[in-house]
């Protein structure tokens, strides 16, 4: 094949090019979608403009929004708590089942499936304080 720079043909003389006339005749006003049983003209509505970084969340402003944000800003450090808790208790349960074991190919000893017990509850409560409910 030659060169491919901006002057090069696209297709090979080998290739055959068909061109498809249609058999409905072309209407006078102009319309080409006229064969699909569209009479009027087909309009195309102009872009909106959508700015990603803005919503239409409402401002805090009024008592009720105040008196519902300072209600739950406890409930939100609950969450944290617990979270931060849970998250020590499951690492320290995980560590403890899981030091010294070597032994992978057999299930664990009952002692230390116990202990991995406490770290399935620990990441209950974690996704509990992401508000996940089960």
């Amino acid at each position: 094949m030659a060169d491919a720079d901006l002057t090069a043909p696209l297709l090979s003389p080998d290739h055959i090019v068909l061109t498809v006339h249609s058999s409905a005749a072309p209407s006078a006003d102009g319309n080409p979608y006229r064969a699909l049983g569209c009479d009027d003209e087909l309009l195309v509505p102009p872009p909106a403009t959508l700015d990603p970084f803005r919503n239409g969340t409402p401002t805090v402003e009024g008592l009720y929004e105040w008196v519902k944000t300072v209600l739950c800003l406890p409930v939100a450090l609950l969450r944290l708590a617990l979270f931060g808790l849970c998250l020590a208790v499951g690492y320290v349960a995980t560590k403890v089942a899981l030091e010294g074991w070597k032994d992978k190919e057999n299930p664990m000893p009952k002692w230390r499936c116990r202990v991995m017990w406490i770290t399935r509850m620990c990441a209950r409560c974690i996704l509990f304080s992401f508000g996940y409910s089960s």
